[in-house]
């Protein structure tokens, strides 16, 4: 689809959105990301740009400085739309009863009715978050202290992910 790699995480991430009717956050992910890979090839990552290889000029050094400022304040832009995100807390979604949150991936909290078949034994919210982590767990039967549980629950799966991480 792109003919520059934007990344495992951030191409996850963006299918993520637009399976959600999300599409413009998307997009948005993908442009800064490409930005960001094509910062990181003027940077010199890629064979013939070092200043000696361009001939040692000091026009070939400027670029490569400018290269580098603009790879390190992308990093630093999409540093900060993560952060935005996860500060946000839980954003309603205004086509259903259903609430996204960013918080080291994305987790959602939909509210369902009771129906066995399809895995809902009671009718309340359930929280769904990045693979290996929830995938249907009941939280509770009103919004308030479901907000609170999938907290609680978000962050023990943190920790137990940083936990076996080191």
């Amino acid at each position: 689809m792109n003919d520059l790699s934007v990344g495992v995480e951030i191409d996850a991430t963006a299918k993520w959105l637009e399976e959600r009717g999300i599409p413009g956050a998307a997009n948005l992910l993908r442009r800064v990301a490409r930005q960001r890979d094509q910062a990181v090839q003027q940077l010199g990552l890629r064979p013939g740009s070092s200043a000696h290889e361009t001939g040692g000029t000091e026009h070939g050094a400027a670029r490569d400085l400018d290269a580098a400022a603009e790879a390190a304040m992308l990093r630093t832009d999409v540093a900060r739309l993560q952060s935005l995100a996860e500060r946000a807390g839980w954003v309603p979604d205004p086509a259903a009863k259903r609430l996204l949150r960013w918080r080291d991936g994305w987790w959602e909290l939909a509210h369902r009715r009771r129906n066995p078949k399809d895995g809902y034994h009671d009718t309340g919210w359930y929280l769904w978050g990045p693979i290996g982590s929830y995938d249907g767990e009941w939280t509770d039967r009103h919004k308030g202290p479901a907000v609170e549980e999938a907290e609680r629950l978000i962050t023990k799966q943190r920790a137990a992910s940083r936990g076996g991480a080191e």
